[in-house]
Formats: C-alpha cells, structure tokens, sequence
C-alpha cells in the first residue's frame, strides 16, 4: 500500500502524484461522479427495456431496483477498499496489498484483458451505431477508416493531458444523459400506459433466470474500473467512496426510469430491439428517434474514452516496480501521462477491432469481471488492518455477501468463458515469471 497522505494540494488545484511518476492530480468529487456513470451507463441503457422485458416480461420495471440490491453490496466493498489507496491499480491494488503479488497481478492482468477487448469490441459498435446514421460508413474501408480515426482520436486527447482526457469524458456523459432522460421526462410526462399492475406478477415458470441475472448485473459493471487512474485524482481516498456511491445511486435511477417509461409508451417491449428510439419516435415522431440515437453514439465514445483512459492506467499501473517492463511505465515529461502504455493499449484495441478476432476475447470480459469482484471483496477484511478510512456497515457482512454475489454469478457462466478465463490466467502467470517485480530474486 502506499503511503501517501490524500492532502495533494488545495481544491481547484491541479498537482503531481510524486510516487507514481509525476501523474497530474486533476479530477475532483463531481468529476469521479461524472466518469462512475459514464463507465456503467454504455450503450446497453439502450437496450435495457427490450432484453429485460424478453427476459421477464412485466416483471421487468423491477429489474433495475432489484439487481442494484447486490451491486451495492459489491460497491461498498470497492468503495472500503479504494479509500486505503491514493495510487493507480484498483483492484490489482487492493488485491495485491491483501493477498500478495502474484495474485494482485493476475486480477490486474485479467482486468487489463477485459479493458482493451471491450475497447475493441465497442470501436466496432460505434462503427455500427455511425452506420445508422450513415449505411456507408459501416462496411468495407470506410469501417476501417472510422475504427481508426475514433482510437485514434480518443488515445491522442488521453496523451496530451489527463484534463482533455476527462474533459472529453465530461462531455461525452452530458451527451448521452440529455436525450436519455430528455426522453424519460417526456415518456412519464405523457405516460400512455400504467405498466404496474401486470408488474406485480412474478415471471411464470421456464423464466430464465441465470441470463437475467448476467443481463441486469453486468449490466451495472464499471464501477470496478474507477479505482484505476486514483494517482490522477485530487483527494482519491475521501472523494472514491462518495463517487462511487453517489453514482450507482444515480444509474440506478436512471435504468429504472428508463425502463418505467420504455414500458408506459409501449406495452410490448419484446416487438423492438431499440425500446428507447422505438419509444421516443412513437412520442414525438422521427426526431425523437434520431435524437436518441446520437444519444447513443455518444454514449459509446463516451465509454470508449473511459476504457481508453482506465486500460491504460491498468497497464502503466502493472508494469510498475517491473525492470523488464520499465518502458510501459514511462510517463511523459510535458503532458505528465504514461505515454508508451497508452499507445500500446489503443494499438492491441485497434488490431482487435480491425481483425474482428475480439468475439470469443469478449467472452473474457465476465471472467475478469468476476475475479476483481470476489477477490476485492475477500481482501475487504485484511485491508481494514493498514488504518482508518471509509467503513462499510455491518462488520463482515457486506464482504462476505459481495463474496457470495460474485461466486452465485460465476455458476452462470459456460464452460467457454471458463476455458478463456483459466487459458488468461496461465498467461498471465506466464507474464509474471518473465518479467518478475524487482523486490523477486
């Protein structure tokens, strides 16, 4: 752990985290409440109502409310543990102060995995939702052409400054929360249909409650990242507590409200696969719909930016104390940013987009998920030993239930992304003996 007091310089200003190589100090508490949201609200609160719908039909306008319950569980453990820590790594932190290094490398190493895959993997996103907007950009050279320019762009304004990078995640979240809850103000305002009455029925028998369970909480998944580029906040210890939860409080809201007016403007949400845009036509005709899909084309680079800026402090975050991996941790002397880990994060994402070989890495994403979620969780009781800091209710109650939300969600998963996750982990082992931290013989 490091021993950095969280008193970097005074509010509004912008200092240098001396132990982690000259990171600028940048993002205050609205900031972290800004990037927590924009890292779970994605491009899926656009899909929402129709697959929780087909998942639970009426039901559904409960899903969001009742999946937060264990979330929150899991976010007061990252919330306990990011409050020990003013240095970048999250989990890999956490896990390696609590159980040793080749365990925090390895939770780091399968978090990393998960960045850079779901980077490529939502390139190609943005690609298909631009395509709507404009069909020829969406095969052939122009695809490639806009997979390219958008890393690009995105890695340039993470190199040249902490600032522009999270400025542009500021502005990427606005735009996707204007038409999102532009559309749910007008969607209650009008309320065409009561959906609650048929809600209150719980979903008959054949529900398939395994995929609803992956669907609603993955569907929060993000949070987890938001430790990661702590040596580039202002006060990570007090203000990555409060951010977390202030900000899940509020995705919770908005999935909700999303889902209760998706389902008052169209009471059949299994008959469109955009519920959103479908809803927001119905109401106020094509505009609507057009609006709603900038909405999420934005929403997509938005996450993009946040995976850009997140991936990248991962990878400088674990080659630090690494000899054979001393390049990756080389943080430029006038943007004071880790300069080689952001070319090579955005490099591996854009030969994962372009090649189109990221589908089954993608699967790796749940894996990685799951390990930092239980592994967090467990460490919570051995962190409380190194001192004081934010405290989550009920002893060992909440981490040991975080603990249990994590392993009931890994019995959902196949035997596929089982294989990828032990096939990653004998990687990453493998990473860890050839390029050992300096304190190894």
């Amino acid at each position: 752990m490091d021993s950095l007091p969280d008193d970097h310089g005074v509010a509004g200003a912008v200092t240098v985290s001396e132990s982690s190589g000259k990171l600028v100090r940048a993002v205050g508490f609205w900031g972290l409440v800004a990037m927590c949201i924009n890292a779970v609200v994605g491009s899926g609160v656009f899909l929402l109502p129709h697959q929780s719908f087909v998942l639970l039909g009426p039901f559904s306008l409960w899903a969001p409310l009742l999946f937060a319950v264990p979330v929150f569980l899991l976010v007061l453990c990252f919330a306990e543990a990011a409050s020990h820590f003013s240095e970048p790594g999250g989990a890999y932190l956490y896990v390696r102060t609590a159980f040793g290094e080749f365990v925090g490398f390895e939770t780091g190493w399968l978090n990393w995995i998960a960045r850079v895959t779901s980077l490529g993997s939502l390139a190609n996103g943005f690609v298909v939702a631009l395509g709507l907007l404009v069909p020829s950009l969406a095969t052939g050279a122009p695809r490639m052409l806009v997979i390219t320019a958008s890393l690009f762009i995105l890695a340039a304004i993470h190199f040249v400054g902490v600032r522009w990078g999270v400025a542009s995640i500021y502005l990427f979240t606005f735009g996707k929360l204007v038409p999102l809850l532009g559309f749910i103000a007008v969607s209650l305002v009008a309320f065409r249909y009561n959906p609650i009455p048929a809600s209150l029925t719980l979903p008959g028998a054949g529900t398939d409650w395994n995929a609803a369970v992956l669907f609603l909480l993955f569907l929060y998944a993000g949070f987890e990242n938001l430790g990661v580029p702590a040596g580039e906040y202002k006060h990570p210890r007090r203000d990555l507590p409060s951010a977390l939860l202030v900000g899940i409080f509020v995705i919770a809201a908005i999935y909700a409200l999303a889902q209760l007016g998706s389902m008052a403007t169209l009471p059949d949400l299994s008959q469109t696969r955009t519920p959103i845009a479908s809803a927001a036509q119905s109401l106020i005709g094509p505009a609507g719909a057009l609006i709603v899909t900038v909405g999420a084309l934005l929403s997509i680079a938005g996450t993009n930016s946040g995976t850009m800026l997140e991936g990248s402090r991962l990878l400088y975050a674990l080659s630090l104390g690494r000899p054979r991996l001393r390049a990756i941790g080389h943080v430029h002397e006038r943007f004071h940013t880790p300069a080689t880990a952001i070319t090579i994060h955005a490099s591996i994402a854009l030969a994962l987009a372009l090649g189109g070989t990221f589908a089954a890495l993608a699967q790796l994403s749940a894996v990685a998920r799951l390990s930092t979620y239980i592994l967090t969780a467990a460490a919570v009781p051995r962190l409380r030993e190194l001192g004081p800091g934010f405290r989550a209710p009920g002893g060992l109650t909440v981490p040991i239930l975080g603990v249990l939300v994590g392993l009931t969600i890994v019995m959902t998963l196949d035997s596929t992304k089982l294989i990828l996750g032990a096939i990653a982990v004998a990687a990453g082992a493998m990473i860890h003996v050839l390029a050992p931290p300096k304190s190894s013989p």
